[in-house]
């Protein structure tokens, strides 16, 4: 949703940046809210989430999100996975050949994967760049980012906005706001790294039980770059209208780009209402179920078929309940192939390119509108 700013208002806005409390200088400190049931923690990197704590049906806090025990890690090994727990932007997803055009203008945007595709904003996206703490209490937190006019090729000066809050009734939610003084595109989304097992019985999610409310998806290439055609998911590995396990057509997912088995997809939603929920997940095993809803249009599920076993799993954190070991295993443990689950909430992937599909799912942002978002991630215990 993108709605319009009075001239008032954009000077408001500008007087309460202005006005925002100063951080200190480490990047890397944990910053941690909480509510009943619920507490997380980011640093100021790529405003990143590092640790989510919640219940699990026997009452152990469970860590259910990847991270780095030494948070000078996210920015020390920002590839091993990429975007781990960052916001991403300016313009998340893919953009095509790294090129798009506003009003007959063209942009080139680095070419970070493959040489092919710029991917959730380019070399040095927001998932790179130190953010701004500019305010905090018990229950929320919210960080600021300036990219300058040219930022990894996207014109305006963007002044970007995300805040984090969680509530007592096990909710995280995350506002994104964003304003421009030259149109450019923009579309963000938070880039966690899920296991609802929090790795204490299986190496994998593929017991997890997904589902997903929505009948059609975005062909893509090989490269992952959308066609311009929208698929029924009908008799494909792709339904997840009915909840079923990751694993059950696993193997039978190959549309996650060359040579490839597993999701890698945007799911589309034709008319999203915010109230209700677009997408759940839980693990058997522990019994937390993460419900996701949101006013964006459409839902990428990346099932980390990527990952290689160089993520260490986290050992253990402290929490106001104490110290709590993952597992008593003697030796370090890695992530494996499939050992997580994301699902990024966010616009048509690549719509800049696609006119066709409608202004409203091109990503662009005028300078005299503001971009707002909003996606809360609801934790409970699954009932069968």
């Amino acid at each position: 949703m993108v709605t319009l700013l009075t001239f008032a208002t954009t000077v408001l806005s500008a007087a309460l940046v202005a006005q925002a409390k100063p951080t200190h200088d480490d990047p890397f400190q944990r910053h941690t809210i909480k509510a009943k049931g619920i507490e997380a923690s980011f640093i100021e990197y790529g405003a990143t989430i590092t640790n989510l704590w919640v219940d699990d049906k026997n009452g152990v806090p469970r860590d259910v999100v990847l991270g780095w025990d030494d948070t000078t890690q996210y920015n020390l090994q920002p590839g091993i996975p990429g975007f781990l727990g960052a916001v991403v932007g300016r313009y998340a997803n893919r953009i095509g050949n790294g090129t798009f055009s506003i009003d007959d203008t063209k942009y080139h945007t680095p070419l970070n994967e493959k040489n092919i595709t710029t991917l959730h904003g380019g070399d040095m996206g927001f998932n790179r760049l130190n953010w701004t703490l500019v305010d905090k209490s018990k229950s929320d937190i919210s960080f600021r980012l300036t990219s300058p006019d040219g930022d990894e090729g996207f014109p305006g000066t963007a002044e970007i906005t995300v805040k984090y809050s969680v509530n007592d009734h096990q909710e995280w939610h995350i506002d994104y706001e964003g304003v421009s003084d030259k149109d450019t595109i923009m579309m963000l989304s938070s880039h966690g790294y899920w296991n609802l097992d929090a790795f204490t019985t299986s190496d994998t999610v593929e017991d997890h039980v997904l589902q997903i409310a929505s009948d059609k998806y975005i062909k893509t290439d090989g490269s992952l770059i959308p066609t311009g055609e929208f698929v029924d998911v009908e008799g494909t590995a792709l339904d997840f209208r009915s909840a079923k396990s990751i694993g059950q057509d696993l193997q039978e997912a190959t549309e996650c780009g060359f040579d490839c088995i597993g999701y890698d997809n945007c799911w589309l939603f034709s008319d999203p209402n915010p109230e209700e929920y677009q997408a759940t997940v839980y693990a058997p095993s522990t019994g937390i179920q993460l419900a996701i809803k949101t006013d964006q249009a459409a839902l990428q599920f990346y099932s980390c078929h990527g990952l290689d076993g160089t993520l260490p799993i986290k050992k253990k954190k402290h929490h106001n309940r104490g110290h709590h070991e993952r597992r008593c295993h003697k030796e370090d443990e890695y992530v494996q192939k499939y050992g997580c689950l994301v699902l990024e909430t966010e616009n048509y992937i690549d719509g800049i390119n696609h006119p066709e599909w409608g202004n409203e799912y091109s990503g662009i942002l005028r300078k005299e509108d503001t971009y707002t978002h909003h996606a809360e991630y609801h934790f409970s215990i699954h009932q069968d």
